[in-house]
């Protein structure tokens, strides 16, 4: 993996994290630790050839739809 894609996945990570806390009302340990209960940061860096050719928002979602089908309510 290059640098510019490293660059690339930490950016997203950084992204969908700030806009989840602001999204589910969250503080920022709040959601950190959803994200490393459920591997999502993983998520994001397996999956970014995928997710960022669309956009930042869909990669939220698509997050979002991991969790609700682990049970987890925002």
């Amino acid at each position: 993996m290059d640098s510019q894609t490293q660059i690339g996945i930490a950016d997203m990570q950084c992204w969908v994290i700030r806009k989840a806390q602001e999204k589910w009302n969250m503080t920022p340990r709040e959601c950190v630790k959803i994200f490393r209960q459920y591997n999502l940061l993983e998520f994001i860096s397996e999956c970014y050839e995928l997710l960022h050719v669309s956009s930042y928002q869909h990669a939220l979602e698509d997050i979002e739809d991991i969790l609700k089908r682990n049970g987890v309510v925002l």
